[in-house]
């Protein structure tokens, strides 16, 4: 590269950016999304330098990060000044919902710094991404729908720490491209008796301690990388898409989550659970033909 991106490289880096910022908060997975379209449509950003494909990988998270907090920001405030009174001794009403949406970070940290050279592998195998996306799908369309079904429906002023392990435990499953951090959350929550908006607000604030945790742990390993001036470009172009997105994301599924409210009719879910599956055939045809 030159001192300047080319455009096609630009254009690229923006679409991966709204790609990651959208997919992370709709229940389609954004790890999957960012494997399998570079796959599909034969992008390299960086000519096949791990490294730099892990910069961008951070880039990206970081922006996601940001977006998401800016549209729940009177929500993070609100959960840490009450868990800034929990640690004084002063709890207020949410304090103990604060306290849970910390733990429920704990199993997904764990387990990623446990098996993040397992995740690294399976994520390079499409048929397994593809199989994750349709059988991940059904269950979050078979949550919404059996929990429809009950008139007495929870809301998020009832999380505890029984939740926040069930969920956290949820959310760790993740880590394979395929599942979806807030899809597998959702699912948790309305197994659980959360109503939908309810599920999906647990879901997005409990993703925001990992998608940070997991930021800053991969951008320290990569504190030696020497980007030039275009892949900085790239880098920036990408976080700055992926912040845009990302609060669109979220601002999109709440309305659409609160619009549907506790109606027992078809699953909110159900074009999610019919766009995953569609991906997943088309993964498999490609992966097993050849044909792209």
């Amino acid at each position: 590269m030159g001192d300047l991106a080319a455009a096609g490289d630009i254009a690229v880096a923006i679409m991966l950016g709204l790609l990651q910022g959208l997919t992370e908060f709709f229940p389609v997975s954004s790890s999957a999304h960012l494997e399998l379209v570079p796959w599909l449509s034969g992008w390299d950003l960086f000519d096949g330098d791990s490294e730099m494909e892990n910069s961008f990988d951070v880039a990206l998270h970081v922006g996601t990060l940001a977006g998401a907090a800016l549209y729940l920001r009177a929500d993070i405030a609100h959960y840490a000044v009450a868990l800034w009174r929990g640690i004084r001794g002063r709890p207020i009403p949410h304090t103990m919902v604060a306290v849970s949406l910390a733990v429920s970070a704990v199993p997904a940290a764990l387990v990623g710094l446990a098996l993040e050279d397992v995740v690294l592998d399976l994520a390079e195998e499409p048929l397994l991404i593809a199989a994750l996306l349709a059988g991940f799908g059904w269950l979050l369309w078979w949550s919404d729908v059996s929990a429809a079904r009950h008139k007495t429906q929870r809301d998020h002023s009832t999380y505890g720490l029984r939740d926040a392990a069930a969920m956290g435990l949820a959310q760790s499953m993740a880590l394979l491209p395929g599942v979806s951090r807030s899809g597998v959350s959702i699912t948790a929550g309305r197994w659980l008796g959360f109503d939908r908006a309810a599920a999906a607000r647990l879901a997005f604030l409990m993703s925001l301690p990992v998608i940070a945790g997991a930021g800053l742990y991969r951008g320290v390993t990569l504190a030696q990388a020497a980007p030039s001036a275009a892949q900085v470009q790239l880098i920036v172009i990408g976080a700055a898409a992926a912040v845009v997105s990302s609060w669109l994301g979220v601002a999109a599924m709440v309305w659409l989550l609160n619009r549907a409210g506790r109606r027992t009719g078809r699953s909110v879910f159900a074009p999610f659970f019919g766009y995953r599956v569609a991906l997943a055939a088309a993964v498999a045809v490609v992966a097993l033909t050849g044909l792209r």
